[in-house]
């Protein structure tokens, strides 16, 4: 059951602000009297009351017993009905409703209401085609190519038991316990787990130490030595207990290990699936070029995204923003929770977290629409193809089925973004092919 569209309504548009309109809507009496007596008829076929057999019993006895359920469904017609009439003949396209307010409907007379609603702004595009961007590509040098090399080494490299004092850079077994202010740190922040105490941890002997000065500390100490280390710990440490304080750590040494990284020889040529060190040195440098170019394109797509926000006047929703920013919370919560940060700490910095999330949702939510224009003015479109090679990667990514993938997608009902996000890089990636690039 709903109200008959097409009718004449009276509507007032005023602006409230940037991209949020109020419409002032009211429906002629002949209308709401129609759809009213179209809901008792709908109760009266369905009415069972005593003494009358079903859709027999009197409307006046039907208004009466149904009063509160008549009311509520001819206020929720009535505003369906006429909202959407009132869009199509204001040709307006909200992004969200805000508010419905004085709402007066009545059988007998006229109905009005208010609705409070965001729209989509209006802004001209800047120029987007031949944007100038100056290239920062840069060759690759012998000391990237040597330095690459080292770096497959590391991750090849292997630990081996060493007695001799500790060296930077080596790996420790240790056992440790932390004391501040007179207490156990396991007791001031238990929630924070192998930050007071830990039995044959092993910790790296080098500046990314997991506890300030620790490494410093471990530094000329042999296997089975004992030493009490003191620890800094910064005002903005996340353990809130701590932070600021300095705590004494009792340390023992149970084992070092130097890190020996393989020679350049034939086995490891034969790992790397080369036959020389020149045809080695040669796909690295290939590597490290293809790794630039990568890093190059994506430095220019973000001076065009931001060129594109410099040169575009528009305000945006404060509901979109708004929604952007829960999304961007959203995400950082779940990201800290993923890496093990207790749900006390992520509490604790809230604050701070939405800080973070606000600062950039409005530039976020300004690049979407400009760079939806383009696409329209464009044709730029997310074709099936493209979905498709998308949902591949992610499935590789996440370990999943492809159909699996889709299927959660759809049930989260993301997979509309999911296709406006291919569109939205296809775009970047247009103008990027339209730009002139100076060396």
């Amino acid at each position: 059951m709903c109200m008959e569209v097409g009718f004449i309504m009276n509507v007032t548009v005023e602006d409230a602000g940037a991209c949020r309109k109020v419409l002032k809507i009211q429906v002629p009496v002949e209308k709401v009297g129609e759809e009213y007596e179209s809901i008792v008829s709908m109760y009266s076929r369905a009415a069972k009351i005593p003494g009358f057999r079903p859709g027999k019993a009197p409307k006046d006895l039907v208004k009466r017993r149904y009063a509160k359920e008549i009311e509520e469904e001819l206020n929720s017609q009535v505003i369906s009905s006429a909202y959407r009439e009132a869009l199509t003949q204001e040709k307006i396209s909200p992004v969200s409703v805000l508010s419905v307010t004085d709402v007066v409907i009545k059988p007998s007379a006229p109905a009005s209401f208010t609705v409070m609603l965001d729209v989509p702004p209006q802004f001209e595009l800047p120029k987007y085609k031949g944007m100038e961007l100056k290239s920062a590509k840069a060759d690759v040098t012998d000391q990237e190519v040597e330095d690459t090399i080292r770096d497959l080494r590391e991750q090849s490299a292997k630990y081996e038991v060493v007695d001799r004092p500790v060296q930077k850079g080596d790996m420790v077994m240790i056992d440790y316990k932390g004391v501040c202010d007179g207490q156990p740190v396991e007791e001031l922040a238990p929630a924070a787990k192998g930050l007071g105490q830990g039995v044959n941890f092993w910790v790296r002997a080098d500046e990314n130490e997991f506890l300030p000065g620790i490494a410093q500390g471990l530094q000329g100490l042999k296997t089975g030595d004992k030493k009490d280390i003191p620890v800094d710990f910064s005002a903005d440490f996340q353990e809130k207990a701590v932070a600021g304080k300095q705590a004494l750590y009792s340390v023992e040494v149970k084992n070092i290990r130097e890190k020996k990284l393989p020679e350049i020889d034939e086995a490891f040529l034969k790992t790397m699936e080369v036959d020389s060190v020149d045809a080695l040195k040669a796909r690295v440098r290939t590597d490290v070029a293809s790794m630039k170019d990568y890093q190059e394109k994506r430095r220019l797509k973000d001076e065009i995204v931001k060129t594109l926000l410099e040169k575009t006047a528009l305000d945006v929703p404060e509901s979109v923003v708004q929604e952007e920013t829960r999304n961007a919370v959203y995400d950082i919560v779940r990201n800290n929770t993923s890496r093990g940060i207790p749900r006390e700490q992520i509490e604790e910095k809230k604050g701070e977290i939405f800080e973070i999330a606000a600062r950039n949702a409005s530039d976020k939510v300004k690049m979407k629409y400009i760079l939806h224009r383009i696409a329209e003015a464009e044709s730029i479109a997310t074709s099936e193809d493209d979905l498709a090679a998308e949902i591949h990667g992610l499935a590789a990514r996440y370990g999943m089925p492809e159909q699996a993938l889709r299927a959660e997608l759809e049930k989260r009902e993301t997979l509309d973004q999911l296709v406006e996000d291919i569109r939205i890089r296809k775009t970047v990636d247009f103008i990027l092919e339209q730009a002139v690039i100076n060396e």
